[in-house]
């Protein structure tokens, strides 16, 4: 058989070398001899490591050399991974912890966390019992409710895998009006919190919480860094009293905010009262609204990130037994000064045997909480048992993430993040 040609014909050959060392003989399975291996620079290496496609091969890649783990142990890496890779869902942040179980692909990660005080019973102790309002970016967002929930006495950010934890200032409240509606959240992490990366430099973060009141809708913002670090300021919805134009006294005394969600920089709340989606941009904290599709009733609503950019609806439907549940997906067009509309992108079939409800969107994963409708159906010791299944938001697969009866749908957060071992602390 005739050799194949050298991809540079008219090139001369190479000159022989008589130093070089004889060809080792190549064995399936066996490791090439330390000598053999390129040392390569530290800068260089840390970047192929970065470019490691999950957590779980940096953690085998740390096993590799303790040259390779002093890399991979350092926190400011730990931080650029972190950036460029979106942690995954690792469980349900419920009172207990409910971790991914086997076989999802979380379950060794979220094992790692056992143990974890997510509670924060690390706090100073107060009169009222501390709540977890919010959980982003390794940090947990815990306040003090007062008049029943309508005020925020004390707020807390915490760090429950290193057991630290930050006061902040009380909220800025208006006492003239009742507030209809508090929501305290943590802001996602800013792109460049990995720029500032010196030992011990603190982590930037941000706290918000949206208050409706009688006549007007309110952000009060909390950062950590910039010109306003340190303290609250405040931002009005001035177009909060256009929204509800047209709206009638009772409807607007019944306007009730649903679960937020986040997606491209944005957090938006479904307000089905008046058929409308709030919308934040966390960049500028400007508000805007779109429209929601008519259809909605008696479905419980979700919202992604789609591609391009864009928002993307799973609407659940809530139906009678004999009907078979389904989960539509849309998305949100816009073109030039256009509104925007939802388009209709799949439909996801559900099995009839189970009633469903959204518990919320992680680590690339909507979460569904399923119960047996119908027990009676099924032979005796063949049941299916309840718990939560996690729908891959990539390639709209169903996976079993857990088998846990005890969780709280609407009350459960979803904790999404990396390993112990690959989670420096954000306090």
């Amino acid at each position: 058989m005739a050799s194949p040609e050298p991809p540079f014909p008219d090139a001369p050959p190479p000159p022989p070398c008589p130093d070089a060392p004889a060809a080792l003989p190549c064995i399936p399975g066996a490791l090439p001899a330390l000598e053999a291996q390129a040392t390569l620079p530290g800068h260089v290496t840390e970047e192929i490591l970065l470019r490691l496609p999950t957590a779980a091969d940096l953690a085998r890649a740390s096993m590799a050399g303790p040259a390779l783990r002093r890399i991979i142990a350092n926190h400011t890496f730990l931080r650029r991974f972190r950036t460029l890779h979106p942690p995954p869902l690792l469980g349900i942040l419920s009172d207990p912890f409910f971790p991914a179980q086997p076989p999802h692909p979380s379950a060794a990660a979220a094992g790692t966390l056992a143990g974890t005080d997510f509670s924060c019973s690390f706090l100073p102790s107060r009169e009222q019992r501390w709540r977890r309002c919010d959980f982003r970016d390794g940090r947990a967002l815990l306040c003090i409710d007062t008049d029943g929930g309508a005020m925020v006495r004390d707020v807390a950010v915490c760090d429950p895998l290193h057991r630290r934890y930050l006061l902040l200032p009380p909220v800025p409240q208006g006492l003239p009006d009742l507030v209809h509606h508090l929501d305290p959240f943590l802001a996602p992490a800013s792109a460049d919190e990995g720029a500032d990366t010196a030992a011990g430099a603190p982590l930037r973060f941000k706290v918000m919480c949206l208050a409706q009141y009688h006549t007007r809708l309110v952000l009060h913002v909390y950062s950590s860094s910039g010109p306003h670090a340190g303290q609250w300021r405040t931002v009005t919805f001035d177009g909060w009293a256009a929204l509800l134009a047209g709206v009638s006294v009772h409807v607007r005394s019944s306007v009730a905010f649903g679960k937020r969600y986040y997606a491209h920089g944005c957090f938006c709340w479904p307000i089905c009262a008046i058929n409308k989606l709030l919308l934040l941009d966390t960049a500028t904290t400007e508000f805007s609204s779109v429209d929601l599709p008519p259809d909605l009733m008696n479905h419980q609503v979700a919202f992604v990130e789609a591609t391009e950019g864009r928002l993307g609806m799973f609407a659940l439907s809530q139906v009678p037994t004999h009907l078979v549940p389904r989960l539509r997906y849309s998305i949100l067009v816009r073109t030039g000064d256009d509104p925007g509309r939802w388009e209709k992108k799949k439909v996801v079939t559900l099995s009839h045997d189970y009633c469903y409800q959204i518990i919320g969107v992680a680590g690339g994963y909507l979460l569904l909480y399923l119960v047996t409708d119908n027990p009676d159906s099924f032979p005796p010791g063949k049941v299916p048992d309840p718990g939560c299944f996690s729908l891959n938001l990539r390639t709209m697969d169903l996976e079993r993430f857990s088998r846990n009866r005890d969780i709280l749908p609407l009350l459960g957060q979803l904790y999404s993040g990396f390993p112990r071992y690959l989670t420096p602390p954000t306090i």
